[in-house]
């Protein structure tokens, strides 16, 4: 299958009828959120949708996203490359309704006025929920453990008195 360029959006009904496979590339430059939350995407986005009709008759569509993005890393304050996997399956809703009359394994989405989704906003949000809420190296590669991890001396902490040594003395009394 030849890779082609993400539409932006498609009529997922129409799509699932016709069990349409895509096999596509995203421009890097129209996911303006994934750049704003990273330092920089390497690559233009693979990414592979794939509509069809389950067993219940839902229209539903699975798809993968990939690309390798540079973070900092927040031990050591380096720049590392962070690979964006994601995988996901929707179900297109109309209304509140169907959405609660879903099956668990399947994330609900809305479409618009046109019947149709958006996917580049599905492939972004998708990405963005890979990304690690703190960004770290491997410990072994991280420049971080090169240096001690305390600093100064520790002193000596003096016994302090059991404040219930008074509760037991009336105790005994």
């Amino acid at each position: 299958m030849q890779k082609v360029k993400l539409p932006i959006s498609v009529d997922s009904v129409r799509a699932a009828n016709n069990r349409l496979e895509l096999d596509a590339s995203l421009d890097k430059a129209l996911l303006s959120r994934l750049r704003e939350s990273t330092n920089s995407i390497h690559s233009d986005i693979d990414v592979y949708f794939s509509f069809e009709v389950d067993q219940q008759r839902l229209r539903i569509f699975h798809g993968k996203a990939s690309v390798a993005v540079e973070l900092t890393c927040q031990r050591c304050n380096e720049p590392m490359i962070y690979q964006c996997e994601a995988e996901f399956t929707y179900c297109p809703v109309l209304n509140e309704e169907q959405e609660n009359n879903l099956p668990d394994v399947y994330e609900p989405i809305y479409y618009d006025e046109n019947g149709e989704v958006n996917l580049h906003q599905i492939v972004e949000d998708e990405l963005l929920l890979t990304l690690p809420q703190i960004a770290m190296h491997a410990i072994e590669d991280c420049q971080y453990s090169d240096y001690e991890s305390s600093f100064g001396e520790i002193e000596e902490e003096q016994q302090r008195p059991n404040p219930f040594d008074a509760l037991a003395q009336l105790k005994l009394k």
